[in-house]
């Protein structure tokens, strides 16, 4: 059982199936195991998952506080995180009681943009690019960010927002995910809840 602050995950078993029971907040969630490049990887998808998000907002909100983590707004990718990142921006400004009223997504792009990133994704193995618009260039400029993601793996994703940060000469505050692939090195100053664990196959 790997277990992080008020969160536990392990994996449990189900006739023949397999899956990964999660703990946040006192309530269960149940994450399923799928091939993922030729590997049986614990799978997590928050798209509109509300009770999940909601937990894990609450969560990750806690761990950064409590490790002192200061800033000014939210930096990531389209889609899936955005509504992770509107639930902790609301909690963040409850518990600094100020109001972080403006969060950051970096866009897919087919269009060449001033400011972008090309990147590969472990779920999605080609080239993908995300940018930034000028107004947001703008907004992110000096400020210190928290770069956020649903999850962390082979660390594309997070390297792509990083160099969107650099190019519009924001500062990382620190990364913040819901789960990392375990086995997988870690950036420094990355806040995680749990591992996703790689089964043999």
């Amino acid at each position: 059982m790997e277990k992080t602050g008020h969160v536990t995950a392990k994996i449990v078993e189900k006739g023949v199936t397999k899956g990964l029971q999660v703990t946040m907040t006192g309530r269960e969630f149940e994450l399923p195991f799928k091939m993922i490049g030729g590997r049986l990887v614990g799978f997590l998808d928050i798209s509109g998952q509300v009770s999940l998000i909601e937990a894990a907002a609450e969560e990750l909100t806690e761990k950064l506080l409590k490790a002192g983590v200061e800033f000014d707004t939210i930096l990531n990718p389209v889609a899936k995180s955005n509504a992770l990142a509107h639930a902790i921006a609301l909690r963040w400004s409850k518990a600094k009681g100020v109001e972080l009223s403006k969060t950051v997504v970096a866009r897919k792009s087919s269009n060449p943009a001033k400011v972008e990133a090309t990147y590969r994704s472990v779920t999605t193995p080609k080239d993908q690019t995300i940018s930034l618009t000028d107004e947001d260039v703008e907004f992110l400029r000096g400020k210190r960010i928290l770069v956020l993601d649903d999850v962390y793996g082979g660390g594309g994703t997070t390297g792509a927002l990083r160099e969107l940060a650099q190019k519009a000469q924001a500062q990382i505050a620190a990364f913040a995910v819901v789960g990392v692939e375990a086995g997988v090195p870690l950036p420094e100053n990355l806040y995680h809840l749990f591992e996703l664990p790689v089964l043999e196959v």
